[in-house]
């Protein structure tokens, strides 16, 4: 018979260990060298090794009492875990130790690290939908901008077009050139608060000595931008309560002051309030853009207007100058045909060319005159079309009349090629045969030796008139320029030759007011064709009508 002796209670770190080896979190037991005494099944889990590969190696890990550490754990292969470290200053088996607890989070961290993606991603989405708005809205601007020189009805549609795209409510301040400020646009986003806009706009009008955000900007050629509009603030740049309370009741919580500036000059300011939305720094540079391209479209704008009355001007001074040298030309012209008539008495030979010569530089005179007057009359859009059914054969035969002591001069030959059959056209003839005037004198002019010839022919539907020469001939890169008022392509040519630069752009303007077109064909050397295409009367596409 045998004896059962009593069942040993186990030691107390015997206890401890079958507690920890239950626990779902990993333990690590560290002695006071760093070395690792004692893991779990589930640290051992946690690391991908076994006991074997752990105990008595250092643990490498901070073991700092007190303090929640978050790790990454590198397993065999490259695989890692993230896990939550804590540690508790303890004993194990009669030796200074910690305990470490090892909770794994890496499923947590995986979750907010796609919790962070999901965010980023959307604030992307967020940025990019807002970039493609300010783009679009940007684009919008551009159009409106482009649409009009009148700038006060362009910056109109441009305050209402920034409502509510940019801001709740907006006004928009012009500098006037005796340094006035003029408001010229204003929009709120609340069709019922419209009133309350233009009570604002015309009892408290905008003033370059005044205390509003717009005259600071416009002093100061910077922006002004309050992200949180106070009471005190409102106070400091309205005239007085009533001012002030009525752009309370407008809405104000953010705003932006933004001067329009164009090509170093200061030409009035946008002023944009955010009534419920508060502005942040990016809507700043959108709000700069806006104002970049309102004061390019104002200063666009003036300066047409100025080329424009200018060009008046110009216009007016010719045609009136054109009308001061016709009347004493026509003087010397009446009495040059008195005198070859023998009314004064009788004339010898060498007295009557001396009189042809005056009247050839008299019609001469008469020519630059007709030049001068239709381009202004062109200029002005007073040049009016008289037309007529006329013959195109007699038209250039006047040409050839007009033309030929130029060319007897610079002893060129001149040569007229007409059909046998009409040339009909529906047409204003006086301005044909200024056309052809123009081309055959430049002809003449730009020629030293061969001919200058004047082609009528037909080329259905068209009529065509051909001026040749056997000149210098222009090089491709003029044959357009040429026609521009004013131009030559050489100007020591130019103070041989002389003229007003005129000729070629008046015959131009000319054909498109006939319905026509003027072309060029010419190679340096080599001479120069030019070619009116006139619409022909029987031409059933054009009825007659020589703007067809």
């Amino acid at each position: 018979m045998s004896t059962v002796g009593p069942v040993r209670p186990p030691r107390p770190d015997e206890r401890l260990r079958q507690i920890i080896d239950r626990l779902a979190d990993g333990v690590v037991v560290v002695g006071g060298d760093g070395l690792v005494r004692f893991v779990n099944p589930a640290a051992q889990v946690l690391f991908g090794r076994g006991a074997a590969e752990l105990l008595g190696r250092e643990f490498g890990f901070p073991t700092l009492a007190g303090e929640t550490t978050e790790i990454d754990v590198v397993r065999p292969g490259g695989a890692t875990a993230a896990a939550e470290l804590r540690a508790v200053e303890t004993e194990w088996e009669g030796e200074p130790a910690y305990i470490v607890s090892l909770r794994d989070v890496t499923d947590r961290r995986e979750a907010e690290e796609r919790r962070r993606q999901a965010e980023a991603e959307q604030a992307a989405r967020r940025d990019a939908e807002s970039e493609a708005r300010r783009a679009r809205f940007l684009s919008n601007v551009s159009s409106v901008l482009s649409s009009s020189l009148d700038y006060h009805a362009t910056l109109s549609v441009l305050a209402k077009l920034a409502v509510p795209e940019l801001a709740d409510w907006c006004v928009i301040d012009v500098l006037e050139e005796d340094g006035r400020m003029a408001r010229v646009a204003a929009a709120h986003a609340e069709h019922e608060r419209e009133p309350l806009l233009a009570v604002l706009c015309d009892e408290f009008p905008p003033r370059m000595d005044g205390p509003s955000v717009g005259a600071q900007a416009l002093r100061s050629g910077t922006p002004v931008y309050v992200p949180r509009v106070s009471d005190e603030w409102l106070e400091g740049v309205t005239t007085g309560p009533e001012h002030a309370a009525l752009i309370r009741a407008l809405g104000i919580r953010s705003l932006i002051a933004v001067p329009l500036v164009a090509r170093t000059e200061t030409l009035g300011v946008a002023t944009l309030v955010g009534a419920t939305r508060g502005y942040r720094r990016n809507d700043l540079a959108t709000a700069e853009d806006f104002a970049q391209r309102a004061a390019l479209s104002i200063s666009n704008a003036r300066l047409y207007a100025a080329a424009q009355e200018a060009s008046r001007a110009k216009s007016e001074f010719l045609a009136v100058m054109s009308h001061e040298l016709r009347t004493p030309l026509n003087a010397v012209m009446g009495y040059a045909d008195l005198l070859q008539a023998g009314i004064g008495g009788a004339v010898s030979e060498r007295q009557r060319g001396y009189l042809d010569r005056i009247k050839e530089g008299a019609r001469h005179l008469e020519g630059i005159i007709d030049e001068i007057l239709a381009f202004s009359r062109m200029e002005a859009g007073q040049e009016a079309v008289r037309a007529r059914r006329v013959d195109l054969r007699d038209v250039v035969r006047q040409a050839g009349d007009l033309l030929r002591p130029l060319a007897r001069q610079k002893s060129l030959e001149l040569e007229l090629r007409l059909p046998p059959e009409p040339a009909i056209v529906e047409t204003d003839p006086e301005k044909v045969l200024q056309i052809l005037r123009n081309l055959g004198t430049n002809a003449i002019k730009f020629t030293d030796q061969g001919q200058v010839r004047i082609e009528a022919l037909r080329d259905h539907p068209h009529h065509l008139l051909r001026i040749v020469d056997t000149g210098i001939g222009i090089r491709r890169e003029h044959r357009e320029r040429i026609f521009e008022p004013f131009w030559q392509v050489e100007q020591s040519n130019r103070r041989e030759v002389g003229g007003t630069g005129l000729g070629l752009a008046v015959a131009r303007r000319l054909a498109e007011l006939l319905g026509g077109r003027l072309t060029l064909e010419s190679a340096p050397g080599r001479g120069s064709t030019f070619t009116l295409a006139l619409p022909a009367a029987d031409n059933p596409e054009n009825g007659g009508d020589p703007s067809a």
